[in-house]
């Protein structure tokens, strides 16, 4: 940063030595021509303007414009203007100022210098005179744009110079973050829901009553068929060959009691006799 402040210093000086140089030798020509007419009086001007955006954002180019206002008799001005080299840069190239003539500006620390001069034998300028530069916002910070100096210069070389400062503020906001986008992850598998196996709060060996809250399980269905023999075969037992003994003893039992009344009514007869 110094050997940058150094080299623009220098540079700086080299041309305001050159624009001083072209401005007394175009004044010199200027006298010749017209040494039959009075000298011309100092160079008028009363106070300058500068204004600029309120707010940027880091990276953002800073469009300063300036204005100096009922002048007359300028030949060439040069404008001074602070500004906090950490915060803003000079755009190189970016400077304009009235049509023909030659424009220039160097940033030296946190000073940024605007020079004009006429071309040749040019006639002065005279009324408001509008100039502008460019700054590139590189950091954070709220600036201070201030009009510290402004040199005007007369075709004779007579100067005037105006120290009455003219500011603005540029307020320079960081750079946004972005948010990070979220990125998709697989789709979910849903999850069944556990089932309540019926359970009974019966005694030990018993049948148990109620609904219980057994683990969880998924209910067990038997889809083998029903067999033969109706409801009561579901006790796993083949009762066709008990239900055809008991119909065999029903018959023996009838005709032992038959045989048993025949005989009582045969005694009974007998008896009679």
């Amino acid at each position: 940063m110094q050997h940058r402040t150094r080299l623009r210093s220098r540079t700086t000086t080299r041309l305001t030595t050159t624009l001083r140089t072209a401005v007394i030798t175009a004044g010199s020509v200027g006298l010749a021509v017209l040494a039959a007419t009075p000298a011309a009086a100092a160079p008028v001007a009363t106070t300058a303007t500068i204004t600029a955006p309120a707010t940027v954002t880091v990276g953002d180019t800073v469009d300063v414009a300036l204005t100096l206002p009922a002048t007359s008799d300028v030949f060439a001005y040069e404008i001074d203007i602070a500004a906090d080299a950490d915060a803003v840069e000079v755009v190189d190239g970016s400077a304009t100022g009235p049509d023909g003539g030659f424009d220039s500006v160097e940033q030296d620390g946190d000073t940024v210098t605007l020079l004009h001069t006429r071309l040749g034998t040019s006639p002065a300028l005279s009324g408001d005179l509008a100039a502008s530069v460019e700054l590139t916002a590189t950091s954070p910070a709220t600036v201070d744009l201030a009009v510290t100096s402004v040199t005007l210069v007369a075709t004779d070389g007579s100067t005037t110079t105006l120290t009455d400062p003219a500011s603005t503020t540029v307020t320079i906001a960081a750079v946004p973050t972005a948010s990070p986008t979220p990125t998709p992850g697989p789709p979910s598998t849903p999850t069944a829901a556990p089932t309540t196996a019926p359970g009974g709060t019966g005694g030990a060996g018993g049948p148990g009553t109620g609904t219980g809250t057994g683990g969880s399980m998924d209910p067990v269905t038997d889809t083998s068929p029903a067999p033969a023999g109706g409801a009561l075969a579901w006790t796993g037992a083949d009762l066709a060959p008990w239900i055809a003994a008991s119909v065999a003893l029903l018959l023996a039992g009838a005709g032992l009691v038959a045989a048993r009344r025949r005989a009582s009514r045969a005694t009974r007869t007998e008896d009679a006799r």
